[in-house]
């Protein structure tokens, strides 16, 4: 892997693996408690209480990628949860290198990557808090991905399929993995140095359904109108039938094609 020597992740990464544990976001959480380190890659051949989303269940068999990346950026808060979409771009190009037909991978807002319409990979951004005596508290990000490989959950909120039915045989968790960091270091590196207009322009880039009729459900709430675009924040943008946009920060999407909700 070649690395920038003026990025504050490479001069810190460094990995840890396991064979099983509950989540690799969780693991990041105890680590960062811990006195843990900027740039930690925790990656788990299985997870036994992954989670994606609003915390539901993220299937997690054996021969799936499942990692998690801990970081202190020097950004506002409020900038951070551009992360997701730093990762979700990671992920895209991780797999457009390896499917036979990388054109039909997209984005879907917020957290997604579609391999055919299918959901292959995802995306979860968790924030927290660990006291410091001496500083403070101190606030850490996790960045956690999970690619469908080997397998892909049946009877699950939105339809998933896998590297292995997109055409792709005999890779390891362990490639793509390496595969990912490549990738998301150097989006991470150019999101610290550039801001979010060039992730966000990959992003959009490969955009699912970008300009279509959307529906987004926010609880008992639901929005209708065109998917515009995703702002300088992130946030979706849905322009509705008088031409004013919505912008939206969180909630299920549906798209009127016979979609389902992104899980």
């Amino acid at each position: 892997m070649k690395a920038q020597p003026h990025s504050p992740l490479i001069e810190s990464y460094h990995l840890l693996s396991y064979d099983t544990i509950d989540s690799t976001n969780e693991e990041a959480r105890r680590l960062a408690e811990g006195g843990g380190s900027h740039g930690a890659v925790i990656w788990a051949k299985r997870q036994t209480a992954g989670r994606g989303r609003m915390g539901r269940e993220w299937i997690s068999a054996e021969g799936n990628l499942y990692v998690s990346v801990l970081l202190r950026p020097e950004m506002p808060l409020a900038l951070c949860s551009q992360l997701s979409f730093v990762a979700a771009v990671a992920a895209a190009e991780t797999v457009e290198g390896i499917v036979p037909q990388p054109k039909d991978i997209a984005c879907k807002w917020p957290n997604d990557i579609l391999f055919k319409g299918k959901k292959l990979a995802g995306i979860l951004l968790e924030s927290f808090e660990v006291p410091d005596a001496e500083t403070g508290p101190k606030r850490w990000l996790c960045v956690g991905v999970g690619i469908n490989i080997d397998s892909a959950p049946e009877h699950v909120m939105y339809p998933a399929t896998c590297l292995r039915e997109a055409g792709v045989e005999l890779i390891s968790a362990k490639i793509v993995l390496s595969r990912f960091i490549h990738h998301f270091v150097h989006l991470y590196d150019t999101w610290c140095e550039s801001g979010f207009k060039p992730v966000q322009k990959a992003w959009l880039k490969r955009a699912y359904h970008l300009g279509e009729p959307i529906d987004v459900v926010i609880g008992d709430e639901e929005i209708s109108g065109v998917f515009d675009t995703v702002d300088a924040e992130g946030q979706l943008l849905v322009k509705q039938k008088d031409g004013k946009s919505v912008a939206v920060n969180a909630g299920d999407v549906f798209f009127k094609v016979n979609d389902a909700a992104c899980g």
